[in-house]
């Protein structure tokens, strides 16, 4: 009986262990940084092609949200919420609130307790819910030596720093929340500070290109499955050198 009981617990772990790194539901609140070329519907190929079974995933991706609009004015967004049953949800911000966040008083309260609130809300409804912040990355350097109303000195004097502030933004939330942080942008930082970088970055050196989108996806993937490492088989649009050098940057 004991042995019986001994291995039922054992079959019990195991199963508990198993559906901890298999999520069965999966949301993606956010804005166009994971709308553009679709980063749910990457991850699921990602996921899929890495041998797992492909989640049920949803988002709610309405162009430049903060959190605080997720949760005052995006309906669809607390509707998906509510749904409820959820292992994971990512949370993007807009894709400056949390540098901003450093010098800025009234964007750090929204961003910080619209971060508590939607974890609050989400946790209700799916108490067993796992929740990530995606960290997003910097403008492409070029951006700061643009002049005019397309500079980007409030968000930091330059990438790194940008990049550092959205690092540590991300990481309050997440370490005040419980929560995990898929940290796309410093793999994003590792690519550009690279030899031989790629371009991730569109013309508006803000928005990801399909480069960007695999990296992130790529981070997702190793974030809420922990795999040993990220050498899938799925490319999308890329070589097999391109996507197996982008890979590198995920740690």
């Amino acid at each position: 009986m004991q042995r019986l009981l001994g291995w039922l617990g054992l079959l019990c772990l195991s199963l508990l262990a198993a559906y901890a790194g298999e999520p069965e539901r999966v949301l993606f609140i956010g804005n166009s940084y994971t709308s553009v070329n679709k980063l749910p519907d990457v991850f699921a190929e990602v996921v899929k092609s890495a041998g797992y079974k492909v989640p049920v995933i949803k988002s709610a991706t309405p162009g430049g949200q903060t959190l605080k609009q997720h949760l005052t004015v995006q309906p669809k967004s607390l509707a998906l919420i509510d749904e409820g049953k959820w292992d994971i949800v990512v949370l993007q911000g807009q894709s400056q609130e949390p540098a901003l966040a450093e010098d800025s008083p009234a964007i750090r309260t929204d961003f910080v307790e619209s971060a508590a609130a939607l974890c609050q809300r989400i946790r209700a409804k799916s108490p067993q819910v796992r929740i990530v912040f995606y960290q997003t990355w910097a403008r492409h350097p070029d951006l700061w030596s643009s002049k005019g109303k397309d500079g980007n000195t409030a968000a930091g004097k330059d990438p790194t720093e940008m990049q550092a502030r959205l690092r540590l933004w991300y990481g309050n939330v997440a370490k005040a929340n419980d929560a995990l942080v898929a940290p796309v942008g410093d793999a994003w930082e590792r690519n550009y500070q690279s030899k031989q970088p790629y371009r991730l970055h569109v013309a508006d050196n803000s928005h990801p290109d399909f480069n960007g989108t695999y990296l992130a996806a790529l981070v997702m993937y190793k974030t809420i499955y922990q795999p040993k490492d990220v050498a899938v088989s799925y490319r999308g649009k890329l070589t097999e050198a391109e996507a197996k050098a982008l890979q590198v940057f995920v740690k």
